[in-house]
């Protein structure tokens, strides 16, 4: 059984990567959905200027530590989150990723989610047929987004394009990722029963 289940793993990951390409890469989606900041050099040069630490910022800023606690301090940022602009800032290191090792660090990650959905799946009885392992897959994927993108949307207001279309990749992924690991990961019928439909 682990046989299959390694092997379900390993086919889900690549189709996985290879869905996520297609809606990435091929039909941009998300990417479409960012957003060019108008004379985006003079904000790269008050950025420089500031000397910020890669990091995830937030603005305006929050109370901190012991100040959380300050009801005083706290009305006056929800004054100024209510006021707005609000935002989030992500600073990331300087230069560029090679390509290949981007690619790389997101196969693994496929390939675990898939691993991992493979173990989920091959825990179902011999009772279990083809359409209710492949459902079973559905899920884990919907759980991911729920449990991730849609919370983003909530709490750190991601526009709801981004969101949306993060949807649309999670289930096109999974939808048929879980094809592959529904029809692999499954365990042999018992001796003496019929077959699950």
């Amino acid at each position: 059984m682990w046989l299959r289940i390694v092997l379900a793993g390993v086919v889900g990951g690549v189709v996985i990567f290879l869905v996520s390409f297609v809606t990435h890469g091929m039909f941009q989606l998300q990417s479409r959905t960012l957003l060019n900041i108008p004379d985006s050099s003079s904000f790269t040069e008050n950025l420089k200027e500031r000397a910020l630490k890669p990091g995830f910022y937030i603005y305006p800023d929050m109370p901190t530590g012991q100040d959380r606690y300050d009801t005083e301090k706290m009305a006056e940022a929800s004054k100024r989150f209510e006021s707005g602009p609000t935002g989030l800032l992500l600073v990331a290191r300087g230069g560029n990723d090679p390509m290949l090792e981007m690619l790389g660090k997101e196969f693994v990650t496929n390939l675990l989610s898939a691993l991992l959905a493979a173990w989920i799946v091959g825990l179902a009885g011999a009772d279990v047929g083809f359409g209710r392992r492949w459902l079973a897959v559905m899920a884990i994927g919907l759980i991911a987004w729920l449990s991730l993108a849609a919370s983003y949307g909530i709490w750190y207001r991601f526009p709801h394009d981004f969101i949306h279309e993060e949807a649309i990749c999670a289930i096109a992924e999974w939808s048929i990722a879980g094809l592959a690991i529904a029809a692999i990961a499954r365990r042999p019928p018992v001796i003496g029963q019929p077959l699950p439909v």
